[in-house]
């Protein structure tokens, strides 16, 4: 079986009958530095999935032709990562935009039925950064970016207060939704995730800057 990192092959001397798994092990101890991560992996061609390696583990590694392995530093694929999900926050200004109309239009069932997956992108974009800061062992309490509405006088802020701002205003969603006041769930989208979808995708994109500093 033939190992590849990074698009480069290395020189594993491998127990006899190795397991799939066992194989993954030794590349993990040997070959993963303690600031870096395995990003993925794929056998044959078809990525490893946890289903796929469920099934495959205890199959011999000799039963395989190639396992390539995707290995990038934390801090790199953290910062992906945060880029990733502040690209999802643009691309949803659409969705709450069609939403907004929707109720607008007096169209409720069509904007209920959206509603499910604009929440989803915000369940996204927090636990990405959960994920991050735990990746970096970061608390979260102890990241700060610069709140930029005033460009001549930015001002640090800290993370954790526009985490509790973006639950405030998550609240206000889950209420108005439970008592049925569609007018105000128009205003909270109009208003208060026009200004939240700015000010997250700002500090993700800062946040990424600051785990991978640009040249």
């Amino acid at each position: 079986m033939k190992l590849m990192i990074n698009g480069q092959e290395i020189e594993q001397k491998l127990p006899p009958n190795a397991s799939l798994a066992g194989v993954l092990k030794v590349v993990e101890d040997d070959h993963v530095g303690e600031n870096e991560v395995i990003v993925s992996i794929t056998v044959d061609g078809e990525p490893l999935t946890a289903e796929r390696l469920s099934i495959w583990k205890d199959r011999s590694a000799t039963d395989f032709d190639q396992a390539d392995v995707e290995v990038l530093a934390r801090n790199l694929f953290a910062a992906r990562g945060l880029r990733i999900i502040a690209d999802k926050l643009q691309e949803s200004i659409d969705l709450r935009d069609e939403i907004a109309e929707h109720l607008g239009q007096g169209r409720s069932q069509e904007a209920m039925q959206l509603m499910p997956r604009y929440l989803q992108v915000w369940s996204a974009v927090q636990q990405n950064l959960g994920s991050a800061a735990r990746l970096l062992n970061l608390d979260v309490e102890s990241l700060e970016v610069f709140d930029q509405s005033d460009p001549l006088s930015p001002q640090s802020r800290p993370v954790i207060d526009v985490i509790h701002h973006l639950s405030e205003q998550l609240e206000q969603i889950k209420t108005a939704l439970e008592t049925g006041d569609l007018v105000l769930l128009g205003d909270i989208l109009d208003y208060e995730f026009s200004d939240l979808t700015d000010i997250w995708q700002d500090m993700l994109l800062q946040l990424a800057d600051q785990f991978e500093p640009q040249e």
